[in-house]
């Protein structure tokens, strides 16, 4: 099966069943759902780091998502620097593996918590801070980022021809970035009754959110070359693992969230 009907197929499963998820579930059980997606993610995050305590990275980034429940982000950050300070205590002075790379094993459960907290939990504790807003703007957030997705591959494969970054990402375009821009200004722009957004608003933040998606992809694809992997796992045929979907909202739902709640509530 080829790689763009894997991708169709996948899609079109997990499409609605998202969708029902992000509209139907109370509150709280959205929340509770963002956590476990967020620990799946730390999982793969964790195996590509090659760090060890699995168990035990995924409890603190659960606990830091947690921790965001009520929109505190003092709590957020002390528990960002205690769980940094206890991995680094239970491997420097509790573990007894006084094997002579300790301090690499060291470093990758350091980079492994700190990606998790800041560029997993981050992300998904925005789409609950959106939905508290209204239950529409997460299903605004996940149209604009499929349908930018989706038009920048199509751009990409029959317009394509200047490549975009090739060290990171050979095969994202300058065609396919203006793709990326157009479907989601589109999406936006049809949500106008929703956002309350103007014309020229919901184009400049259609625009923004296009840019900050491919941002996300290919800060995520540079982390997967740092890691010499292709894709974060396999659990989603044609998608890759959960970060691979996950990496167009890095930056996209803090950025909605703060827009709407600092200019427009």
């Amino acid at each position: 099966m080829g790689e763009l009907k894997k991708r169709v197929i996948a899609g079109l499963c997990l499409g609605p069943f998202i969708f029902i998820l992000f509209y139907l579930l109370p509150d709280k059980f959205l929340f509770v759902f963002l956590a476990i997606i967020s620990f799946l993610a730390t999982i793969e995050t964790v195996n590509l780091a090659m760090a060890k305590e699995r168990v035990f990275i995924g409890i603190c980034v659960l606990i830091s998502f947690f921790s965001l429940y009520g929109g505190n982000y003092s709590i957020f950050v002390i528990w960002v620097m205690c769980s940094i300070f206890l991995y680094f205590t239970l491997k420097a002075f509790v573990s007894k593996n006084y094997a002579s790379n300790v301090y690499i094993d060291i470093a990758r459960g350091m980079i492994a918590i700190i990606f998790s907290e800041i560029f997993i939990v981050i992300p998904l504790v925005h789409f609950y801070f959106l939905r508290k807003l209204n239950v529409f703007f997460p299903l605004i957030t996940l149209f604009a980022i499929w349908a930018s997705d989706t038009v920048a591959y199509f751009f990409g494969k029959g317009f394509g021809r200047r490549a975009l970054i090739p060290r990171i990402s050979p095969k994202k375009t300058i065609e396919g970035l203006f793709g990326a821009v157009a479907g989601s200004i589109v999406v936006i722009l049809s949500t106008i009754k929703i956002t309350g957004f103007g014309i020229l608003e919901s184009i400049s933040v259609g625009a923004a959110m296009g840019l900050l998606g491919q941002m996300g992809d290919i800060f995520e694809s540079t982390w997967k070359r740092l890691c010499e992997v292709k894709d974060s796992s396999g659990l989603i045929p044609g998608h890759g693992g959960i970060l691979d979907r996950l990496d167009s909202f890095i930056f996209t739902t803090p950025f909605l969230y703060h827009y709407i709640a600092g200019f427009k509530i």
